[in-house]
C-alpha cells in the first residue's frame, strides 16, 4: 500500500494511540496500523478505527482517572 500523503511505502506495525478526552487522556498500546516509512503518516483499517472509537467511548464514560492505559489486543480479544 502507498502513502496517501507522500506516495512512499507503508509498513504494517503496531502503534500507541492517544486521545485527549478533556477530563483525561486515554493511551491505547499495540494498535495495528500501517505507517509510512517516509513521512510517518498512520492509517488504521475501518475495523480498527471502529474498535478504537468504542474503546474511547467506553473508557471515557467509565474511568475516573486522569490517565488510562489500555492494551488493544487484550481489549478486543
Amino acid at each position: 500500500m502507498k502513502c496517501g500523503v507522500c506516495k512512499a511505502e507503508m509498513e504494517e506495525t503496531t502503534v500507541t494511540y492517544t486521545e485527549d478526552i478533556g477530563q483525561g487522556v486515554i493511551v491505547i498500546r499495540y494498535v495495528p496500523a500501517r505507517v509510512c516509512t517516509e513521512c510517518g503518516n498512520t492509517w488504521y483499517s475501518g475495523t480498527v478505527a471502529a474498535q478504537l472509537e468504542k474503546m474511547i467511548d467506553f473508557f471515557a464514560a467509565s474511568t475516573g482517572s486522569e490517565v488510562s492505559v489500555i492494551n488493544y489486543a487484550k481489549s478486543v480479544a
